[in-house]
């Protein structure tokens, strides 16, 4: 006899736990709608743009832990993270990204940056490396495929690992 998925017995930590384990998020869980989350990422985006860097990022900090799969939210706070110089946070949020949406050169580019700014050469080159290879010779990556191999460059006086 198998189990029920959720059941008497299991307590709310439990199901929680289960449902964050299999990708589930903070928005999926409230029921926020799409258009929410959209209208909060455009007054972020406003914010930004208007250089009040600081409060964009706390807005992006709120949406990505109501919905930690949206790409454009962590790219966004790791861009605030970046111009605020808080690049180990910014490689952090790049990195989820990253993870979120692979072949998008732009997170790998923007870490190399941070990686750079912190000295950290040899993931910084790697991280050029990676946005090059994900550029794949695509003419809309043209630009970040050109900065990364010239950042790559700068970086060439370390041996890459």
């Amino acid at each position: 006899m198998t189990q029920p998925l959720f059941g008497a017995g299991q307590d709310d930590h439990e199901v929680l736990q289960y449902f964050f384990a299999r990708g589930g998020s903070i928005r999926m869980l409230a029921d926020i709608q799409q258009a929410d989350i959209d209208r909060l990422y455009a007054y972020a985006t406003q914010l930004f743009s208007s250089d009040d860097i600081p409060a964009a990022r706390n807005i992006y900090i709120v949406l990505v832990r109501i919905d930690h799969w949206n790409f454009d939210c962590w790219l966004a706070l790791g861009l605030c993270n970046q111009r605020l110089g808080l690049h180990a946070e910014a490689i952090s949020s790049f990195g989820r990204a990253g993870m979120i949406t692979v072949g998008d050169p732009r997170s790998a580019y923007l870490a190399g940056i941070s990686h750079s700014l912190l000295g950290q050469v040899v993931c910084a080159r790697k991280a050029f490396n990676a946005a090059i290879k994900w550029c794949n010779q695509q003419p809309e990556h043209e630009a970040i495929q050109h900065s990364a191999a010239l950042m790559l460059a700068r970086c060439a006086v370390v041996p890459s690992t």
